[in-house]
């Protein structure tokens, strides 16, 4: 009860070190930075404390990756302190980047940030050349660190709700997760499912995708638009999604992914690409379509003018600030 009533939450509280941040008070100076990029809001933590000499963006703010799946009264305390923490953070910042139009909505809404301004700069990912390797087909792939909270409920859920369902009729099937694993305790429970393997970090992480049968995403939580779906998309992988898992991306269902609300249904289209080559060619040749609207070259120009305006606008509308 006493954590719910700290002001700052709990996980910000536990990954903030004092060292850090006078190790990046002490580069900038020295460095003579003009502006200073915070990438997601673990590190904003430390860049909104920074005087105002400096132009700070927060890059990478994903606030529904904070938010429970579940509507309990302490879910809604963590939410309702969250957002305070996220205003408190924001009026410290020129400007933030939301990586999903729904994100930079409800910022706008339930934050309100009174000085910084806000935009959206998708994430991206370059299609790669046709993989001509073999291909698993009865490779099911999830990639993602499962030291992250919503990763890990994501594999957990869909080992306990769709992957018996998957092993029952396709017996010989494997689903292998990519990504730094979670705790020993808890790697030891889940690698004891039949069929599951937990790979670590891939040496060559574009092979293994595109050589794999299906990435399943039944995401059930989190934002963002969902990085590891369009990678996906850009290297020849058929994706398997909840509509949790899409959203933020302009894509289309039954075309570019097959998108599943249930387990039974999830479990069916999985199945589906595993045993019909047609339907999986055509999902490959169209998210790939999809992926090329979604190039790291747009979203690096979009991010690039938006810093470039936070300066115009410090220079006309701000005097340079010169204490410490």
């Amino acid at each position: 009860m006493l954590a719910l009533l700290a002001p700052t939450p709990r996980y910000f509280r536990l990954v903030y070190q004092p060292a850090i941040f006078e190790q990046i008070r002490r580069v900038a100076a020295e460095r003579g930075a003009d502006v200073v990029i915070a990438y997601e809001m673990a590190a904003g933590d430390y860049v909104a404390r920074l005087d105002d000499r400096f132009i700070k963006v927060l890059d990478g703010c994903e606030p529904f990756a904070f938010q429970s799946a579940t509507a309990t009264l302490r879910s809604q305390a963590r939410i309702w302190k969250f957002k305070h923490f996220l205003r408190r953070m924001l009026d410290h910042f020129d400007a933030y980047v939301a990586v999903s139009d729904a994100e930079l909505r409800w910022i706008r809404q339930a934050v309100a940030p009174r000085r910084a301004s806000g935009l959206t700069v998708p994430n991206g990912a370059d299609p790669a050349p046709a993989f001509e390797g073999a291909v698993d087909r009865s490779r099911v792939i999830y990639t993602g660190s499962l030291t992250y909270r919503a990763n890990l409920e994501t594999v957990e859920y869909f080992l306990a709700a769709i992957w018996p369902s998957i092993k029952n009729a396709r017996p010989a099937a494997t689903f292998v997760v990519t990504g730094q694993p979670p705790d020993a305790p808890t790697r030891q429970r889940l690698s004891a499912v039949a069929g599951v393997t937990f790979a670590g970090l891939v040496s060559d992480y574009d092979r293994f995708v595109s050589s794999s049968g299906v990435l399943a995403v039944p995401l059930l939580r989190g934002g963002g638009t969902r990085i590891k779906v369009l990678e996906a998309f850009a290297l020849g992988c058929p994706v398997v999604a909840t509509p949790k898992a899409i959203e933020g991306l302009t894509v289309a269902p039954g075309e570019d992914v097959l998108v599943a609300a249930s387990p039974a249904e999830f479990a069916a289209a999985v199945v589906s690409l595993m045993d019909d080559d047609g339907l999986r060619r055509r999902l490959v040749v169209s998210a790939r379509r999809t992926a090329e609207r979604y190039s790291w070259a747009r979203s690096q120009h979009t991010f690039v003018e938006a810093v470039e305006r936070c300066v115009e606008q410090r220079a006309f509308l701000q005097p340079a600030v010169t204490t410490c």
